[in-house]
């Protein structure tokens, strides 16, 4: 994990818009993919096996245990038009399908880079 990296991603969690979830709420928590970056800021070697359930392992206690270091698809659901939260919860202003699909694309060069 270098300083490089992590100007990267804090550069684009920082497009991100943030809003409350509903406390307890896990309905969101399924496989995602890893930059190697946000393995390490886990603390993890490899992605997490994923479970029969489809349920992330973090998603535990009714709530995210590492949600300050959540990978960015985490950080995207629900801030995106096409990946609104199935509550109705999100920001005042979603991300359009072509902003959030320009976060990805920037997070899939920083992530094999």
């Amino acid at each position: 994990m270098t300083d490089k990296d992590a100007k990267a991603h804090r550069q684009l969690y920082a497009k991100i818009p943030r809003f409350k979830c509903i406390e307890g709420c896990t309905d969101c928590c399924g496989p995602v993919p890893w930059s190697s970056f946000e393995l390490a800021a886990a603390g993890l070697t490899a992605p997490p096996p994923e479970r029969a359930d489809k349920q992330c392992q973090f998603a535990l206690k009714g709530g995210c245990e590492i949600h300050e270091r959540r990978p960015l698809m985490c950080r995207l659901f629900g801030t995106v038009e096409d990946l609104r939260c199935p509550h109705g919860r999100g920001p005042l202003q979603l991300l359009s399908v072509d902003e959030g699909h320009a976060i990805v694309r920037r997070y899939k060069r920083i992530a094999v880079s």
